[in-house]
Parts: C-alpha cells; sequence; structure tokens
C-alpha cells in the first residue's frame, strides 16, 4: 500500500510541471465551455492510461534495444505541437489586430473532435514513457507483487482524470474566463510559443542527442 501511495503522490506532483497537457487545459478552461474541456481531460487520461500500459508491458526495453522507434515518435509528436503552437499564435495574432474579445476557440486548431485532441496531445509527448519508467522503477522491480502492476493501470489513469477535472474547474471559474476575455489573444501568443518551443526540444532531442 506505501509502495502505491508513493508512486500516486509522485505522479500527483508531476500532472501540474509545465508541459503541453497543463497548457492545453488551462486555456482550454478558460476560453471554451467545461463540456469540451472535460473531454478533453478525458482524452489526456487515455492517453495515460496507454503510456501506464506499455510501461507495465516493458515497452521501455524494445525503445532501448531499437532507439529509432523513440526518435521517430518524438519527431511526429514534435510536428502535431508545432501545429498547435503555430495556430495559437495565428489565432492570437489575429484577435489582437482585430480588437475581437468576444473569443472562445480561435486560438487553438479547428476542433471537430476535444476527445482526440487531449488524446493525440498527451501521446505526442512519447518522453512520458521514460517518465513512467521511471516512476514505476520499484513497481516493475521483480519483489514487487504482480497486483500492483494492476492497481496501477486502474488508479494513475482515475486520479489523472480527477485531478485535472478539480484544475479545469478552477480555471474555468468566471473571473478567470473574464480575464482571458480581456487578455486571451497575448495568452494564445504565448500559448503558442510554448507549444513551439516543446514542439523544438522534442525534434532536437530526437535528431541530435539520441
Amino acid at each position: 500500500m506505501s509502495l502505491l501511495l508513493t508512486i500516486c503522490a509522485l505522479h500527483f506532483i508531476a500532472q501540474f510541471s509545465p508541459g503541453p497537457d497543463i497548457l492545453l487545459l488551462a486555456k482550454s478552461a478558460a476560453s471554451t465551455t467545461r463540456l469540451n474541456t472535460l473531454k478533453i481531460v478525458a482524452g489526456i487520461s487515455v492517453g495515460i492510461l496507454l503510456w501506464v500500459i506499455l510501461t507495465l508491458l516493458g515497452f521501455t526495453a524494445l525503445i532501448e534495444k531499437f532507439p529509432w522507434i523513440q526518435q521517430v515518435l518524438m519527431c511526429m509528436g514534435g510536428l502535431f505541437l508545432a501545429k498547435m503552437g503555430w495556430a495559437m499564435l495565428k489565432g492570437g495574432w489575429n484577435a489582437i489586430q482585430q480588437k475581437n474579445h468576444e473569443r472562445t476557440e480561435e486560438g487553438l486548431m479547428p476542433v471537430k473532435n476535444y476527445f482526440l485532441l487531449g488524446l493525440f496531445t498527451n501521446l505526442a509527448n512519447p518522453k512520458t514513457l521514460i517518465y513512467f519508467s521511471s516512476v514505476f522503477s520499484l513497481a516493475l522491480s521483480s519483489s514487487a507483487s504482480s497486483s500492483i502492476k494492476q492497481q496501477l493501470a486502474v488508479i494513475i489513469p482515475i486520479q489523472n482524470f480527477f485531478t485535472f477535472t478539480l484544475f479545469i474547474l478552477i480555471m474555468s471559474l468566471p473571473k478567470i474566463k473574464a480575464l482571458y476575455q480581456r487578455a486571451g489573444g497575448y495568452i494564445d501568443l504565448i500559448s503558442g510559443s510554448l507549444f513551439l518551443v516543446f514542439a523544438f526540444w522534442l525534434i532536437y532531442d530526437a535528431l541530435w542527442v539520441y
């Protein structure tokens, strides 16, 4: 039980580290409806579930043997994040130019499916697999009980969903939304720039570091 609580506590802290997931949620919660943002949370949580399952199945060992798999995944993820970042930059610039305060989703790519947006944003960062391999190292050891793996595969995605749901409820409060309506264009410029930084970092890491 103590091992399970330790891993959950570590993941809770990591959930709020700067990255594409938390940035997308903060922006979406302030700019679109709670239902749409909740769909993004669900997509991110399913992505987390996939990374957890891959980690527990030992996919990390495959990547260590064939590092080009990690490189391809990182390049694909970087291109997706770059596309999102450019859409945010473009939307933010247009909003500033037009002085349009009646904005909702202009800073995002045209969204047809919010669930898939959350899923693909999470899967766009293959380094999540390395993170889970590190956090789950104790659970993956030979001395750990087999039930721990099964419990983690269920608990971590659920924890992710409820923690992010609480986060978007806070970020979608009227005062925060009002702030976004006043400064949304500039917020989109900053968000887009950060997404491009994440994208370039992934691609650089894949092509020149690995």
